[in-house]
């Protein structure tokens, strides 16, 4: 049976100019130093869902970056935006199909839609369909998260969530190498310190942290309890050999 994703993406938010610039600020926050230097660099976001993503990128400057995803909605609302994407059946089937091809790719919010059982052909395809020397970057849940529960089930096509040392095993195991699983966040920090609210909020975040790694150093012991990353999403860098 078909389904509608857009219906999912339609509850966070209207694909206004205002969120657009909102989503563009974030991925250059939390994500812009790990963008391919070249910005001719051949790039593709697997996956790519409404085209946020690339509408950053080409924001960013980039000139050859392209998307591939498997439902017709979103890949409708990315073609609107003069964005350049590919409606697929398979994307494990494309990417084989393109060996060697590009120099970066993105699989944002994407293996914890992929049952466990084919998650390490999909990422032995990603290898295969970069260049070598290409880096690869992904976004996962973290079950670490406070939210991680939330965040694993929020979403009815989610398989799994992931902690640092599993997705690290997955993208090894699939060919990766130069691994980096960092958090997937910016901290909050007020704007100004005159701004009351703002302010309560940084503090209030902080205290929920400190709690956090609190707890996760009496469970594993204080050296495990720090390296511990509690952002709601987890970053995965990796390198084509």
């Amino acid at each position: 049976m078909k389904i509608d994703y857009t219906y999912h993406y339609r509850k966070w938010g209207r694909d206004t100019p205002e969120q657009r610039a909102a989503i563009t600020k974030m991925y250059a926050d939390v994500y812009g130093e790990h963008f391919a230097a070249n910005k001719n660099a051949l790039v593709l976001d697997v996956g790519c869902g409404s085209g946020s993503l690339l509408d950053a990128l080409r924001t960013f400057g980039y000139q050859n970056s392209s998307g591939i995803d498997v439902d017709p909605g979103q890949v409708d609302a990315c073609r609107k935006k003069g964005l350049n994407v590919t409606l697929v059946e398979d994307s494990r089937a494309y990417l084989e199909s393109h060996p060697e091809c590009f120099d970066q790719i993105f699989t944002f919010d994407v293996i914890e839609h992929i049952p466990h059982d084919q998650q390490l052909d999909f990422v032995a395809a990603l290898v295969t369909a970069l260049r070598p020397g290409g880096t690869f970057m992904c976004t996962v849940p973290n079950a670490n998260s406070f939210v991680g529960m939330r965040y694993r089930y929020i979403d009815w096509t989610h398989h799994e969530s992931f902690t640092e040392h599993s997705l690290d095993f997955l993208l090894y195991s699939g060919g990766f190498r130069d691994i980096r699983i960092l958090p997937a966040e910016k901290p909050p920090r007020p704007e100004s310190w005159l701004k009351v609210r703002a302010v309560l909020f940084y503090w209030a975040w902080k205290l929920a942290r400190r709690w956090q790694r609190f707890n996760y150093m009496v469970e594993l012991g204080p050296q495990q309890g720090r390296a511990v990353p509690l952002s709601a999403n987890l970053l995965g860098l990796a390198t084509r050999p």
